[in-house]
C-alpha cells in the first residue's frame, strides 16, 4: 500500500515594493487556498486511516482460506439438502402418476359394469312394464264384465223397488185418506165438545162475575163509609187542635235559614213557642202551624220534639231562592258512543254551586234542556279537576 507525504512548505513570494511599504497582510485568496489545502491533507488521513484498519481479501491470507471455506462448506449443505428435496419430489410425482393411471383403470372398469347393470335393468323394467299392462289390460276386460252384470242387477233391483214403491205409495195415500177423514171427525166432535165447554164456561165466568161485582160494590161502599168516617174524624180532630191551638196561642219564633239542600230549594227552622208543658201532641201541632216565608205561608215538612217549649219545625223552600239555583254552562257534544251504537254522549259543567252544598244533589236535580228534550237533572255526574260535570246518554237515529 502506498503512503502519501506531507506537501512541500509554501514560501510566500517576496514582492518588489516590500521595501518600500514594509510587510502586508495575505489577502483573501491566498488565504482561503490555505483552508483548501488543510482540508485536503484532514480527508486524506481519514482515508489512510480508514484502509488500513479494513479486512483483507487476499486468497493466500489463511484467515480468507478458512472463511471461504467454510462458506463453501455451507452452500455444499444446502445444495445437497435442495436435490435430496427435488428427488423426493420427483418419486412423489412418479407415484402419484401411477395412482393416476390405476384409479382410470379402475374407473374405466367401473364405467363398463355400469352401463351393463344399466341395460339389464331397463330390460327387466320394459319386461315388468309388458307383463304389468298385459295384467291391467286382463283385470279391465273382468271389471267391465262385472260393472255391465251389477248394472243389469242394479236395473232389475230398481225396477223391483219401483214397482215395490208404488204399491206401499197407494197404501200409504189409502191409509192418508182414512187417517184424515178419522182426524176430520174427531176434530167435529172435539169441536163441539169445546163449544159445550166454551158456553158453560162463560156461563160460570158472567156468574163469577156478577158474583165479584157485587162484592166490589160491598166492599166499595163500605170503604166510602170508612172514609167518610175517617175523614170525619180527621176533619174533627183538626177543628179541635186547630182550636185549641189557637186557644194556647202558639206560635214560631227564631225563624232561621240555612244551607241549599237541593236546586232552588234552602232549609229553614224555626221553633214552636208557648206550648203547655202538660200538651201531648206537640208534634202534630208543630206540623199543622204555619210559618210566612218570603209572603208565603208553608207547614213545616217534619218536626222535632225536644219537650216543651222546644219543638224544632223544618221546612224546606224550594220559592224565591235564586242563591240556590245552579246552571249548566258549557256545553259539549262528544258525538255518538260508537259506530252504529244508535246513542249520542253530551256533557254539561255545573256552575254556581251553593257553598256547603252536596255537589252530586244540585247535579242530580237542576234541570237542562238541550235538543229539544227536557231533563231533570244529569244521569251521571262527576267530578274532573275540582269541576262538576254531568253526563246524558241518549237515543240518537243519526248515530244509527
Amino acid at each position: 500500500m502506498s503512503q502519501h507525504g506531507s506537501p512541500p512548505p509554501y514560501y510566500p513570494s517576496s514582492s518588489e515594493a516590500d521595501p518600500l511599504i514594509g510587510p502586508r497582510k495575505p489577502s483573501h485568496r491566498y488565504q482561503s487556498l490555505y483552508y483548501v489545502c488543510a482540508a485536503f491533507i484532514v480527508l486524506l488521513i481519514v482515508a489512510i486511516t480508514t484502509v488500513s484498519v479494513r479486512p483483507s481479501n487476499d486468497p493466500l491470507d489463511p484467515d480468507v482460506r478458512d472463511r471461504l471455506r467454510k462458506d463453501w462448506d455451507i452452500e455444499f449443505r444446502q445444495h445437497q439438502e435442495e436435490v435430496l428435496k427435488r428427488i423426493d419430489t420427483q418419486k412423489r410425482w412418479l407415484q402419484e402418476d401411477d395412482d393416476r393411471i390405476r384409479l382410470r383403470e379402475q374407473w374405466g372398469t367401473e364405467v363398463e359394469k355400469h352401463n351393463r347393470d344399466v341395460e339389464e335393468r331397463v330390460r327387466r323394467d320394459e319386461e315388468h312394464k309388458t307383463h304389468i299392462r298385459e295384467q291391467w289390460e286382463r283385470e279391465v276386460e273382468e271389471h267391465d264384465g262385472q260393472v255391465k252384470e251389477q248394472l243389469k242387477r242394479d236395473e232389475e233391483d230398481r225396477v223391483h223397488i219401483r214397482e215395490q214403491w208404488g204399491r206401499e205409495v197407494e197404501e200409504h195415500d189409502g191409509q192418508v185418506k182414512e187417517q184424515r177423514k178419522r182426524d176430520e171427525e174427531a176434530r167435529i166432535r172435539i169441536r163441539e165438545q169445546w163449544g159445550r165447554e166454551a158456553e158453560e164456561h162463560n156461563k160460570e165466568v158472567e156468574a163469577l162475575r156478577r158474583r165479584e161485582e157485587q162484592e166490589r160494590n160491598l166492599l166499595r161502599e163500605k170503604w166510602s163509609r170508612e172514609v167518610e168516617g175517617h175523614e170525619r174524624e180527621v176533619e174533627e180532630r183538626r177543628k179541635h187542635e186547630e182550636e185549641e191551638r189557637l186557644r194556647l196561642n202558639m206560635f214560631w219564633t227564631d225563624l232561621a235559614s240555612h244551607t241549599c239542600t237541593t236546586y232552588a230549594t234552602r232549609e229553614y227552622t224555626a221553633r214552636l213557642v208557648n206550648v203547655p208543658s202538660y200538651y201531648n201532641r206537640r208534634v202534630e201541632a208543630c206540623m199543622a202551624t204555619p210559618v210566612n216565608i218570603h209572603g208565603i205561608e208553608h207547614t213545616p215538612k217534619w218536626c222535632e220534639d225536644h219537650g216543651p217549649n222546644n219543638v224544632i219545625g223544618h221546612w224546606e223552600v224550594d220559592q224565591h231562592e235564586p242563591d240556590c239555583a245552579s246552571y249548566w254552562t258549557w256545553y259539549k257534544d262528544f258525538g255518538c258512543t260508537s259506530l252504529g251504537s244508535g246513542q249520542r254522549r253530551i256533557e254539561h259543567y255545573l256552575d254556581n254551586i251553593p257553598s256547603g252544598g252536596d255537589w252530586k244533589e244540585f247535579c242530580a236535580t237542576t234541570p237542562v234542556s238541550f235538543r229539544g228534550m227536557d231533563f231533570t237533572g244529569a244521569q251521571i255526574c262527576f267530578k274532573n279537576n275540582g269541576a262538576t260535570w254531568g253526563h246524558w246518554v241518549f237515543d240518537d237515529e243519526s248515530c244509527k
